[in-house]
């Protein structure tokens, strides 16, 4: 679905290449998840997918970059929206209109569907993320969580084979978070969307990939593969991967479930704890 050929990607008077030598493949139906420390070229990635990068960053691009079959270089922005859907961290900087039905509507105008496709389409998307209730509320009056299920909204009526997310749950509490993820793992498993996202949180979201692209550096070439072996060599990890490796854990756990399950052994090793009202 989204194909990475030998590409790099130099923005004008940058000293050396935001992205490099990045080659790899994600496949239809798949939940890829894209990690690395910061200023590593995580957003550059993602707009290379979307068209933003180089058409409206600027830049220099090499290589070959398609998503379903369109080469991002001859297809801008406009010309991928019927494919590629964009949310970002921020979904009040998404928002163009002032209700929800109004967002949900408004990409599909632009597109210049007809009436009653819209109109399907708005009824769709409300019952698959939970948002008919909100049908008619104020976009400013909703929390954090229903606003990025709204954001996510209003780019799926235009009914996208990709959707791009650059770190959609950072300014979520846990709860909206959980409320977010469900929706992207029901557009997975339930509709096949490809969904390719950013996350600092990883904890959130690291046990639901399907595959993990991990930039280690900038410039450098990415790393690919499953959650479990990726997260052994990422230099960024969620805290209970980190305690995998201390324990050398073997395949590492990605989730607190998994941790626990593998715990028992540890107990034992590092000695009861104190019983209540003891000394240790």
């Amino acid at each position: 679905m989204i194909r990475f050929e030998q590409v790099s990607l130099t923005y004008d008077g940058a000293a050396g290449p935001a992205l490099q030598g990045v080659d790899l493949t994600v496949d239809e139906g798949e939940l890829c998840l894209l990690v690395g420390p910061s200023g590593v070229g995580k957003s550059t990635l993602l707009g290379t997918v979307s068209g933003l990068v180089p058409h409206f960053s600027g830049g220099t691009l090499r290589g070959r970059v398609t998503v379903a079959g369109r080469d991002t270089r001859t297809h801008r922005p406009r010309d991928l929206a019927d494919v590629v859907g964009t949310v970002g961290q921020d979904p009040l900087a998404h928002f163009v209109t002032d209700t929800v039905e109004d967002e949900l509507a408004y990409g599909m105008e632009s597109l210049g569907l007809p009436p009653e496709t819209m109109r399907r389409r708005v009824e769709e998307t409300l019952d698959l993320l939970g948002l008919a209730a909100l049908r008619e509320r104020p976009i400013a009056t909703l929390s954090g969580g229903q606003q990025q299920r709204v954001a996510i909204g209003s780019v799926l009526t235009a009914h996208p084979r990709v959707l791009v997310l650059d770190e959609p749950t950072s300014a979520l509490d846990p709860a909206a978070a959980e409320e977010v993820l469900a929706v992207l793992q029901r557009l997975v498993h339930d509709l096949g969307t490809t969904v390719l996202l950013a996350e600092h949180r990883l904890e959130r979201v690291v046990q639901y990939a399907d595959q993990v692209i991990v930039l280690p550096e900038p410039g450098a070439a990415p790393l690919v593969g499953a959650p479990g072996e990726m997260m052994a060599r990422s230099p960024v990890h969620p805290p209970v991967v980190a305690l995998g490796r201390l324990a050398h854990w073997s395949p590492l756990p990605l989730s607190v479930r998994d941790a626990r399950r593998r715990a028992g052994a540890l107990r034992e090793r590092l000695g009861a704890p104190p019983a209540p009202g003891q000394a240790p």
